[in-house]
């Protein structure tokens, strides 16, 4: 234990003491009235129907009682396709990281990662006292097989992460070559981040059984729009999900957030129409519109995409003085870009009508091609 420092004379672990707190860049923003495309959430609110059953839980069963997980875990397992003996409900899927890195990882361990990742990942790994392996993309935002392959060969870590597609260059990852790599270590943990399982269908789900050293996290917080009611769940073989059990809080997943869930469970044909319409006729239109004015677009394959204009800066601030949000990339590798989530049609036909009005003023190329 290391004495911390300032007015407090308490002990925190050196790891602590090291780590810098995970605050947002957009934490404190007014956002009311805004298109927001920052923060990669749903285009809309829970539908009507979903925002009853939340009425209608609070009126008949109240919020007095504490919350128990069965028809959840049921619920998810028949989504996935597992048992429910498969299914860990978290709170979001930030916890399920928590869980898993926390449960592999300790001083002196090692976590091997492309990079940039979802910053929860090495957030959490430092914090558990390991060390981060990072295999970095390269500029053109492929994958990087190669590296990844031969950095695990090489380093025998502790625990392997994929995120898949990743967050935030949007890279999907060939789900042959996660299972490649969790044959070839069959005695360590792979841990696959599918937050956005539903915007491209692949998942190593089915090959649980065959690689029981896979855990899958997903999360209700993009598709299914209760990013503010944090509901997410990890998927593994019973065995892995008792130990995983004994590092969380018998609670941490409240009522409300599972009446959500279920309710959205119960309706995921108006999801999978909304995922539809989005990737299939907005996505595209949205993409061919940068590229049409020459504007560097990485798409991906997830629900957001990444935009290189001319003037960065001018540009994301005049979207907002315009009340449009996006957000700023602050990676080395991105630096020049700003992220935006797919909105509704509405909204990214304003996108793109003060899009093009920024570039006859001035901001960006100034012939389409």
């Amino acid at each position: 234990m290391t004495r911390g420092t300032g007015d407090s004379a308490l002990n925190f672990p050196a790891a602590v003491l090291d780590a810098k707190p995970y605050v947002p860049d957009w934490a404190g923003q007014d956002r009311r009235g805004l298109i927001r495309l920052d923060r990669n959430e749903a285009p809309g609110p829970l539908s009507p129907a979903v925002a009853d059953a939340l009425c209608a839980y609070v009126r008949d069963e109240g919020v007095h009682s504490y919350p128990e997980y069965p028809r959840l875990a049921t619920a998810l397992g028949e989504y996935c396709g597992v048992p429910a003996t498969w299914i860990l409900p978290t709170n979001g899927s930030d916890q399920g990281i928590d869980l898993c890195v926390r449960a592999f990882l300790r001083p002196g361990a090692s976590m091997v990662v492309a990079r940039p990742e979802f910053v929860i990942f090495g957030h959490t790994a430092g914090l558990a006292g390991g060390s981060v392996v990072g295999v970095p993309y390269p500029s053109d935002l492929r994958y990087p097989y190669q590296e990844f392959r031969a950095a695990v060969a090489a380093r025998k870590p502790d625990l392997v992460v994929f995120v898949n597609p990743n967050n935030p260059t949007g890279t999907p990852v060939d789900v042959e070559f996660i299972a490649e790599i969790a044959r070839s270590v069959p005695d360590v943990p792979v841990l696959v981040d599918e937050a956005y399982y539903e915007f491209t269908g692949a998942t190593v789900v089915p090959l649980i059984q065959e690689l029981p050293n896979l855990i899958v996290l997903r999360t209700f917080s993009k598709a299914f729009a209760m990013a503010g009611l944090r509901l997410g769940y990890v998927v593994a073989v019973p065995e892995v999900v008792e130990q995983l059990v004994k590092l969380r809080n018998p609670f941490d997943v409240n009522a409300l957030a599972q009446v959500a869930g279920l309710a959205q469970l119960a309706r995921r044909d108006e999801m999978r129409a909304m995922v539809e319409e989005m990737m299939g006729d907005i996505k595209p239109e949205v993409v061919g519109f940068f590229q049409d004015r020459g504007v560097v677009v990485h798409p991906g394959a997830a629900n957001f995409l990444l935009v290189r204009p001319e003037q960065p800066e001018e540009t994301v601030a005049a979207l907002r003085e315009a009340g449009i949000l996006v957000r700023t990339m602050t990676h080395p590798l991105l630096a020049g870009m700003f992220r935006m989530n797919l909105g509704t049609r509405e909204e990214m036909t304003k996108l793109m009508n003060v899009y093009r009005d920024l570039t006859n003023t001035g901001l960006g190329p100034e012939t389409e091609r």
